[in-house]
């Protein structure tokens, strides 16, 4: 390759191969660089089997901006609603927590908010970190608004992700990456040759055609025709022990949908739904010696679909001359709420990366470093909940025995003495996030920061119950959640 390579194929179509389509034919199609798509047509599972829905994090509408996407665009085409953290129940007996995005409480200089209410006496059993959220206190009401750009609003405290139909979703990426010069082609790929350096050259579809090119995106989800079934890179399982299973459902709901992911652990697994407007999405991930498929198909009303369910990484996404994104290079656990944050980071990022001459190794080093730091915290985020539940039936007492990575048993150990929490490199999760899962997960610190013991008390109780007093009223004004949908959407559920 001289310069910019001349053609791009992507394997897979889906949210994860055409939203790197638009990505690449954004930047590179005005260049003369040619992307074309293989899309089968098929129902979306590039992002991994059994996800008919997407919880994403805080930072998708930047993603979108830097796609050249609209979110009011994006919600309608896939009867989107908004999300201000995650609910959790059952995963510790009597806790019903929620994990709220956006700003919690007010740091004080370098004492952390959570450090101040462990100056205060709290423990992490009763402390309730969203009530001085605004983000919680409306998740709690249903009620929602844009975050506002003046800093001097408490509303500007607020942040928010979505909730996506996938399908509906990739169509859009679809439509408006073919608008920005990709290419779509017919077919499902199966294999692909390779040359005399072991860089693939041509793809190999299920008809017998063979597509020549330059770089090779393998979107192609769990299956990973290309990077495991060609080049044969290995797999890091995540699973906890035991949770091997994985079923899903798309209904149809007229009421309106709550501003939340929820979380609901029971004996056999746990449920997540996805609330869309007129739609939910259930998952439910479960354990099969505890639950059989029929089983877990009745919990989900009868028409679910079921799979085996693996979470874990590609050991090297960028190989050769091929690249993997979506779920051939990553699936994360649902409880990361991840899979659309790290589809739209691998676009963004081999943007950055693009190889010239040398065949990319170069830059296929930095890729895959960087990958392995973002992906580690993806890992470590979803393994605590597993770590830290206290649920008592054998499949959950199984589940404790995952083993940690050493970066999580770090931030562990950081955050059992004092309460610390250590950004990383690249992580996905910030400091308030992961205090926020420490407390909802009764984790108690030994001791709190020393530095908060130079706050007045008296001074740091009226702040407090200010803030409390501040994010409940706030939330009160707002409008309800289904209201400001009916309004965006233009039509009722």
């Amino acid at each position: 390759m001289s310069g910019a390579p001349g053609h791009i194929f992507i394997a897979g179509g889906g949210v994860a191969g055409w939203m790197f389509a638009l990505a690449a034919a954004r930047a590179l199609a005005p260049l003369g660089v040619q992307i074309t798509v293989a899309d089968d047509g098929r129902p979306d599972e590039s992002l991994g089997a059994q996800t008919p829905a997407l919880s994403t994090l805080p930072g998708a509408q930047d993603h979108h901006h830097g796609l050249g996407l609209d979110d009011l665009d994006v919600l309608r085409a896939a009867r989107g609603s908004f999300k201000l953290g995650e609910r959790h129940t059952g995963w510790a007996p009597g806790a019903d927590t929620v994990l709220p995005y956006g700003d919690t409480g007010a740091d004080i200089g370098p004492v952390r908010f959570h450090q101040q209410l462990m100056r205060l006496g709290a423990r992490a059993g009763d402390m309730d970190l969203a009530a001085y959220s605004l983000a919680g206190e409306a998740a709690r009401l249903g009620r929602f608004a844009p975050p506002s750009p003046d800093p001097a609003s408490f509303l500007s405290t607020l942040d928010f992700g979505l909730h996506l139909e996938t399908a509906g979703y990739a169509r859009l990426l679809r439509a408006a990456a073919l608008q920005s010069g990709a290419k779509a082609l017919e077919g499902r790929v199966m294999s692909a040759r390779r040359g005399d350096d072991g860089a693939l050259t041509a793809a190999l579809l299920e008809d017998g055609r063979a597509i020549e090119a330059d770089v090779f995106i393998d979107a192609t989800g769990e299956r990973a025709a290309l990077i495991s079934g060609v080049l044969g890179v290995g797999w890091e399982s995540w699973a906890a022990p035991g949770f091997d299973r994985i079923a899903s459902t798309l209904t149809q709901e007229g009421a309106a949908p709550a501003p939340l992911t929820h979380n609901q652990a029971d004996a056999a697994g746990w449920v997540r739904t996805i609330p869309l407007y007129g739609a939910r999405s259930d998952q439910l991930v479960f354990a099969s010696s505890a639950m059989d498929d029929a089983a877990a198909i009745g919990q989900l009303g009868g028409a679910a679909s079921v799979s085996a369910f693996n979470p874990g990484r590609r050991t090297a996404p960028w190989s050769a001359n091929c690249l993997a994104v979506g779920a051939a290079a990553c699936r994360p656990d649902p409880l990361a709420s991840a899979e659309a944050h790290l589809a739209a980071s691998a676009a963004l990022r081999f943007l950055k990366l693009v190889p010239h001459g040398d065949g990319g190794a170069v830059e296929a080093r930095e890729y895959n470093r960087v990958f392995e730091a973002e992906t580690g915290s993806v890992r470590d985020f979803a393994a605590h909940a597993y770590l830290a539940q206290t649920r008592k039936e054998a499949p959950w007492a199984r589940a404790r025995t995952l083993q940690p990575s050493p970066e999580l048993a770090r931030r562990m150990a950081l955050y059992a003495a004092r309460g610390r929490i250590m950004r990383s490199e690249d992580a996905v999760y910030d400091e308030a996030m992961w205090a926020a899962a420490f407390i909802a997960r009764r984790v108690q610190p030994h001791d709190h920061d020393p530095l908060a013991n130079g706050l007045d008390e008296a001074a740091l109780k009226h702040r407090c119950e200010h803030i409390r007093q501040l994010a409940a009223q706030t939330a009160r004004r707002l409008p309800a959640h289904g209201d400001m949908l009916a309004q965006l959407h233009g039509r009722a559920p």
